[in-house]
């Protein structure tokens, strides 16, 4: 069953399904998911579930995007992501 998380990215490095990714800490305690090919979303909010995959190191997948654009004016879009251990 999926697992789904709200997330903040630049549209340039938006996430497709089937991309493979890690969650990792920042120093400023930001966690950020990390694709193979060195592009980064972040999550807005983490739950114990992304915490808990954090330290574990474990190799989610992208299931399934429901973006919209930012209504910052940037390049940014926000939304959910669904993925799976």
């Amino acid at each position: 069953m999926p697992t789904s998380a709200e997330i903040d990215v630049k549209a340039s490095e938006k996430p497709v399904p089937g991309e493979k990714f890690i969650i990792q800490l920042q120093e400023n305690s930001e966690m950020l998911g990390l694709l193979d090919d060195g592009r980064s979303f972040r999550f807005k909010a983490p739950s114990a579930t992304e915490q808990d995959y954090q330290q574990e190191n474990k190799s989610l997948t992208v299931v399934g995007l429901k973006l919209d654009e930012a209504d910052s004016g940037e390049d940014r879009l926000v939304g959910m992501l669904s993925y799976r251990a």
